[in-house]
């Protein structure tokens, strides 16, 4: 690994620490239904699970401490990442997460063998389109290699032709600071400000406003991401076909998308464009003209090594458990053709379902109330309007579960919740019931972390126990305002689901 600084971008560099939701294995299990795919492990209780590219181990250490029988194995090229991962599972007392240094490139299938045993589910969310040829066809190798029969591969990139608008950015900002001196932050910096200039000039060929906002904001609030995501001469978008087309040398077949309402064709498309679809000449592939309609920018695809198709006639069993208090629930998801949402007297039906504990997809559409409605129709609606989540144990886990569960929040919160709050990155929740975990802010996990420690759920209680000698009567006046939003939207649903 002598030349790995100048054969990777920012090799150097820690990144940010930030969990992933859409990785988890109960979800994608989830969405590859929805897809129509089948994946049924043959003991959801011993799973193994590769994170390719895993930073600092945010999420293996989530999905290591929700299922105590899984082994989590996390796999970067950064010894920083490496040391720290250790560290975190380590004081969380996570003994089936472990961590490994190495460099894709000089891997081959052999050498994965001896490293590596065969996995049920490869998570690689943010690597391909950051690292160069020699990295992929390592990541190629590992997977025809690693892979068992029946196993899921998660691939996050950014895909063409939505990512398209900013392939001009990427290199006014890679080229700004190609050999400039300085900090991290300083280059990003200034590569920001050479953006800024050419935007107040009027350069033509910058992304839309609210995406050149948003990237120029991320990139003042994470500098770290800054150079991960733009100042590296590997970062190339591309098309889903060109991802499947490398894939299929490791013998995986596209599956389906984590993030369904994005993807599915009746859902987003006008009856025209369902046509056009339908009359592409046959030497276009399909998800390519697809993306040609859709808004997919960054896309989260699933790849599996022997799909089989039969998935939806596993989501009537499927039990689901609500996210959020019923009151504040809201059953509705955007997609390009408009609003998709339920008539109030169905959403109510539904909430009120679910409000009585976890359950069924099959028996939620069995409800008068819901007549027409489909297994399928609800779990997208369910969790896609971040309303509900697959249960993938029973609640009752037992009291060695949850104090398992409580330590690796506090680990995270201790350890990361000040860098994560600055970064404004997402941190997580441990819910073993769930078998990973929600997605949290700093703030939130911070109220999380008190209440399994056994404070009060109330808010004067938690006031206290999460107030800085440092704030003062206006910092405390806004963090009763939201502690008193956050139990009555979130604690109803975190009771029933066993977090608290």
């Amino acid at each position: 690994m002598a030349d790995a600084r100048t054969r990777y971008g920012a090799a150097d560099v820690r990144y940010v620490a930030a969990y992933q939701p859409d990785t988890a294995p109960p979800r994608l299990q989830m969405t590859l239904a929805i897809a129509d795919t089948v994946w049924r492990p043959a003991d959801r209780e011993r799973i193994t699970v590769l994170d390719i590219g895993c930073g600092r181990g945010v999420t293996a250490c989530l999905l290591a401490a929700a299922n105590p029988h899984w082994d989590v194995i996390g796999l970067d090229l950064q010894p920083v990442h490496i040391a720290e991962a250790r560290e975190i599972a380590a004081e969380a007392g996570l003994d089936n997460a472990r961590f490994i240094e190495a460099d894709l490139a000089e891997l081959d299938e052999e050498s994965s063998a001896r490293l590596l045993p065969e996995v049920d589910v490869v998570i690689c969310y943010g690597v391909w389109t950051w690292v160069p040829d020699a990295v992929r066809e390592g990541i190629v190798r590992l997977l025809r290699s690693r892979v068992k029969a029946g196993g899921l591969v998660f691939m996050g990139y950014n895909a063409l032709p939505g990512f398209a608008d900013c392939i001009p950015l990427q290199r006014l900002l890679e080229e700004a600071v190609r050999g400039m001196p300085g900090t991290d932050t300083e280059r990003g910096a200034a590569a920001l400000a050479a953006i800024e200039a050419l935007r107040a000039a009027g350069a033509r060929h910058l992304p839309r406003e609210e995406v050149l906002d948003y990237i120029l904001s991320r990139g003042r609030s994470a500098p770290a991401y800054m150079v991960h995501e733009w100042l590296t001469s590997f970062w190339r978008p591309l098309f889903h076909a060109d991802l499947a087309r490398d894939l299929e040398r490791a013998r995986l077949d596209y599956g389906g998308c984590a993030r369904p309402a994005r993807s599915l064709p009746d859902l987003n498309l006008t009856e025209t464009r369902l046509h056009a679809v339908a009359a592409a000449p046959p030497g276009l592939a399909r998800e390519t003209v697809l993306d040609v309609f859709l808004t997919r920018r960054f896309r989260t695809d699933i790849f599996v090594r022997g799909r089989r198709p039969g998935g939806r006639e596993m989501l009537p069993g499927i039990r689901m458990a609500l996210d959020v208090a019923p009151e504040a629930a809201k059953i509705h998801i955007p997609t390009e053709v408009g609003e998709a949402s339920l008539p109030p007297h169905q959403a109510e039906a539904l909430l009120t379902a679910l409000a009585a504990g976890p359950r069924s997809l099959g028996e939620l559409a069995a409800l008068p109330a819901l007549e027409g409605l489909t297994p399928l129709d609800l779990a997208v609606l369910l969790l896609e309007g971040d309303v509900a989540s697959p249960l993938w144990r029973d609640v009752d886990v037992g009291a060695e579960a949850r104090a398992r569960a409580a330590r690796c929040n506090a680990t995270l919160l201790r350890r990361l919740a000040p860098e994560a709050a600055a970064a404004s990155a997402p941190l997580g929740a441990v819910v073993p019931a769930l078998g990973t975990a929600i997605p949290a802010s700093p703030s939130e996990l911070a109220a999380i972390v008190a209440l399994q420690a056994g404070v009060p759920a109330e808010t004067a209680a938690l006031i206290e126990a999460l107030v800085s000698p440092r704030d003062g009567p206006e910092a405390r006046s806004r963090m009763a305002e939201g502690i008193a939003r956050l139990l009555e939207k979130r604690l109803p649903a975190w009771r029933r689901i066993g977090l608290v």
